[in-house]
C-alpha cells in the first residue's frame, strides 16, 4: 500500500509539471497526536486516524505506526482512515426550487482523491485540547473562550483529547462543502478492561441556513494489518462485518502475531435499529469518485459478505443513516452526535468482546469504566525450586502500593450486588467507603486468580491461570465461581532452576447485568461479564537461581561445550533471551552452583587472562548461585573456538575447571 501511494503522488507530480499542491500546508493549524496506552492510535485535527494522520502526509518516512497493538509489538493496523459525511444539499438561493446535489465531505479517502477535505483554521487555538479524569480541576487556559458555555470541561477518561474542524474553511478544488463543523472528542484508558479500545465522539453541526437532508455518516478505513517489518504484509488482509455489534473489521490470518482492528458503532442521535447500514470492501483502484458516486455507495444500504478466505490489500467503507441536520439558524438546531470505538484484541474473539465492552462503557456506564477490583499487593519468597506467593492485605498497603483493598471495592453500577445483603451492608472489616451512594450497587469482589508466565516480557496472552480462590457465598445468595473459599498464599513447586517465571495475582468481580431495548420497545436483561484487574499491575519476575554452593568443587558451566550451531534461546531451554530479539551479542554461558561471594577468572589455554567476574549472590533479596558470562573478552572481543580454563576463588577455597567453545 505504501509503495502504491507513493507512486500515485509521483504520478500527480508529473501531471502538475514537477510541482505538487500539498493540502497539508501552513494555511491551517495542523496537529496530530498519539493516544492510548496498550493500544496506541494516531489521530489528527482533520478527521483522520492512522499512519496518514502525520505532518509528512504522502511520504514514506515512518516515525511510528498508525495504530499499534499491543504497544511495542511492531504490529501495524491502520494506514489511513477517516470520517465521511454525505448528504443531498440545495445549492440554490431559493430553498426547494434548485435541484439538490450529492455531496460528501471526506476526512480521508486514500486513492481517488481529494484525500482530505476537513481542516481547522490557522488559529493556534484550533489544536488538540487535553483532559485527564485524575486532574478534573486543571482546566486548560483559554478553554471557555474557545469552546463557549455549551461544551463544559468534564474530563472522562485517563486521556481525553478534543479538537474541532470544518469542511468549509479551506476548500480543495471542485469540492462543494456541506457547511459542517465537527467537534471530535476521543477517550482512552490505562486499564485492562479497555486496553484495546479508543472511543471517538463526533458532534456534527450544520452552520448554514438550510437543512442538510438525507445525511449519511461513514468511516473509510485502509487498515494494513500485520508486522510492519515483513514485506507486503498488507496483502494478507481480509475484511468482514459483525452485524450484531455493528462492527467492521480487518485481520491478517497469515503473519504471526497479527492482531485485528475494527470500527464499532456505539450510538447516534437516532436509534441504531432505525438506521440503514452499508458495509462495502474493495481494493484501491475501486475507490469511489466523484462525490455523487461516493454518496450513492455511502447511502446504498446492504452488507457485503466477508472477504475471507480471499486475501488482499483491502479497505472498507462502513456507513449509516439517514439523518436530518437542521441549521444553526433554525429555532431548534440539530447537533448530530455519533460515537464509535476503534478496537483491537489478540484475536477476533477478543475484538468482538471489546466491541461489547465499548458498548457497556458508553451506554451503561456513561463513558466510564466499571469498578474493577484493584489487584492485591504481591510478595514473593524464593526457595529451592519453588516460589511462595503472598497477597494478604496488610495495614499500610494502601500507602505503599497506591491501591485499595480489593475486597472492599464498591461498584455502584452492579445490580447483581443488590441481590446479596452482605455485599451492600456494612459489617466488620467492610465499612461502606466514604462518598459512595450506598443505595446503588455494592461490593463486587469475588475471587483471587493466580497466574504464571514464562515469558521474560510477560505480555498478557503469555499468562496461564494456575489457581483460583473465591468467596463462599451465603446459602440464600446468588452463587458465583466455585465457592473454594479465600486464601492468601500459594507455593508453586517443581520449578526448573535457571528458568524465568513471572507471577501475578488478579482480582475478579461478580458479573453484572444491563438492560437493552429491543425495536419493539421491550427491555431485556443482558449479562455483563465479570471484571478482572490486569496481570501487569503486580507482576513479579523471578529468574529462578541455581543453589549456592556450601562446599568446594561444586561449580560447573552450562552449556559445555558451547556450540554456535545450536539454539540456546529461552524457547529452546537456554539462557540467551527470546528468539525474536536474539543476535550474536546474546551468546553466553552460565556458571552454576557458585559460592555466595567469589571471583571468577577465565584464561585461554596458553594462560592469558580473558575475563574477570566478581560474583555477589547475596546482593538481592534471595541467594543466587549462578552468573552469566557473555562470550566476549574484557577487551570486548569475541572468544574464539578452543578450550578455556576457569578458576573460582572464595572463602571455601579455589576451584579450577574448563569449558569448550566450538564455532
Amino acid at each position: 500500500m505504501r509503495s502504491t501511494i507513493l507512486k500515485f503522488w509521483l504520478f500527480i507530480l508529473l501531471l502538475l509539471g514537477g510541482t505538487t499542491q500539498h493540502v497539508y500546508t501552513q494555511e491551517y493549524n495542523y496537529r496530530w497526536i498519539k493516544q492510548g496506552y496498550s493500544m496506541r492510535l494516531r489521530l489528527d485535527n482533520t478527521g483522520v486516524f492512522g499512519y496518514m494522520a502525520n505532518p509528512r502526509r504522502g511520504d514514506e518516512v515512518r516515525d511510528s505506526l498508525g495504530l499499534e497493538y499491543p504497544a511495542g509489538s511492531g504490529i501495524e493496523h491502520i494506514f489511513g482512515g477517516g470520517l465521511w459525511v454525505g448528504a443531498k444539499i440545495d445549492t440554490g438561493r431559493i430553498p426547494g426550487v434548485s435541484p439538490r446535489i450529492k455531496v460528501v465531505s471526506t476526512g480521508y479517502e486514500g486513492w481517488a482523491g481529494p484525500l482530505y477535505e476537513l481542516f481547522p483554521s490557522p488559529s493556534a487555538a484550533d489544536s488538540f485540547w487535553r483532559g485527564d479524569k485524575n486532574r478534573p480541576n486543571e482546566k486548560p487556559a483559554g478553554w471557555d473562550e474557545y469552546w463557549g458555555t455549551g461544551f463544559a470541561y468534564k474530563p472522562i477518561s485517563d486521556q481525553d483529547r478534543y479538537c474541532m474542524y470544518t469542511d468549509f474553511y479551506r476548500r480543495p478544488t471542485r469540492h462543494v462543502p456541506l457547511g459542517i463543523k465537527v467537534i471530535q472528542s476521543s477517550y482512552a484508558w490505562d486499564d485492562t478492561y479497555a486496553d484495546a479500545i479508543t472511543m471517538i465522539e463526533y458532534r456534527i453541526i450544520n452552520t448554514t441556513n438550510k437543512s442538510i437532508d438525507s445525511a449519511f455518516v461513514g468511516y473509510f478505513v485502509d487498515a494494513d494489518v500485520g508486522p510492519y517489518r515483513i514485506s507486503q504484509f498488507e496483502r494478507n488482509n481480509f475484511t468482514g462485518y459483525y452485524t450484531n455489534s455493528r462492527t467492521a473489521y480487518i485481520h491478517n490470518p497469515i503473519n504471526r502475531g497479527s492482531t485485528p482492528v475494527g470500527v464499532a458503532l456505539l450510538s447516534t442521535s437516532r436509534s441504531l435499529d432505525s438506521l440503514r447500514y452499508t458495509f462495502q470492501w474493495y481494493p484501491g483502484p475501486q475507490s469511489p469518485s466523484p462525490d455523487a458516486v461516493r454518496y450513492d455507495l455511502l447511502s446504498a444500504g446492504g452488507v457485503e459478505p466477508d472477504e475471507y478466505p480471499a486475501l488482499s490489500d483491502t479497505r472498507f467503507l462502513f456507513g449509516f443513516g439517514p439523518f436530518n441536520i437542521r441549521p444553526a439558524t433554525d429555532p431548534h438546531p440539530d447537533t448530530l452526535k455519533v460515537a464509535v470505538a476503534i478496537i483491537s484484541g489478540h484475536n477476533l474473539t477478543e475484538l468482538q468482546r471489546n466491541a461489547s465492552r465499548a458498548l457497556d462503557i458508553y451506554l451503561n456506564q456513561g463513558i466510564r469504566l466499571p469498578a474493577t477490583p484493584p489487584s492485591p499487593p504481591l510478595r514473593v519468597e524464593v526457595g529451592f525450586r519453588n516460589v511462595k506467593l503472598d497477597w494478604k492485605w496488610r495495614q499500610g498497603d494502601k500507602e505503599k502500593f497506591g491501591r485499595d483493598d480489593p475486597e472492599t471495592n464498591w461498584d455502584t453500577t452492579n445490580q447483581v450486588a443488590r441481590w446479596d445483603p452482605d455485599r451492600y451492608r456494612s459489617r466488620p472489616g467492610f465499612a461502606i467507603p466514604p462518598g459512595i451512594d450506598s443505595t446503588r450497587g455494592g461490593r463486587n469482589f469475588e475471587a483471587y486468580r493466580v497466574w504464571r508466565s514464562e515469558h521474560p516480557e510477560y505480555p498478557d496472552p503469555s499468562f496461564t491461570l494456575i489457581k483460583q480462590f473465591d468467596v463462599i457465598e451465603n446459602v440464600d445468595s446468588a452463587r458465583f465461581e466455585y465457592d473454594t473459599g479465600l486464601k492468601y498464599t500459594f507455593t508453586d513447586t517443581n520449578l526448573v532452576r535457571g528458568k524465568t517465571y513471572v507471577y501475578s495475582v488478579t482480582s475478579k468481580s461478580i458479573p453484572n447485568i444491563a438492560y437493552q431495548q429491543l425495536p419493539s420497545g421491550e427491555y431485556v436483561r443482558v449479562p455483563v461479564e465479570p471484571l478482572e484487574s490486569r496481570n501487569a499491575t503486580n507482576a513479579v519476575r523471578i529468574d529462578l537461581p541455581f543453589a549456592v554452593a556450601r562446599t568446594l568443587g561444586k561449580v560447573s558451566v552450562v552449556p559445555n561445550p558451547y556450540r554456535t550451531d545450536q539454539n540456546y534461546t529461552l524457547e529452546s531451554g537456554g539462557y540467551e533471551g527470546l528468539t525474536s530479539k536474539w543476535d550474536e551479542r546474546q551468546r553466553r554461558i552460565k556458571f552454576i552452583n557458585l559460592p555466595e561471594i567469589c571471583t571468577i577468572r577465565v584464561f585461554s589455554l596458553v594462560g592469558d587472562l580473558v575475563k574477570t567476574i566478581e560474583h555477589n549472590g547475596v546482593a538481592g533479596s534471595f541467594p543466587v548461585g549462578d552468573e552469566d558470562m557473555l562470550l566476549v573478552s574484557d577487551s570486548n572481543r569475541a572468544l574464539a573456538s578452543g578450550i578455556y580454563i576457569f578458576t573460582v576463588e572464595s572463602n571455601l577455597g579455589a576451584q579450577t575447571g574448563k569449558f569448550v567453545i566450538i564455532r
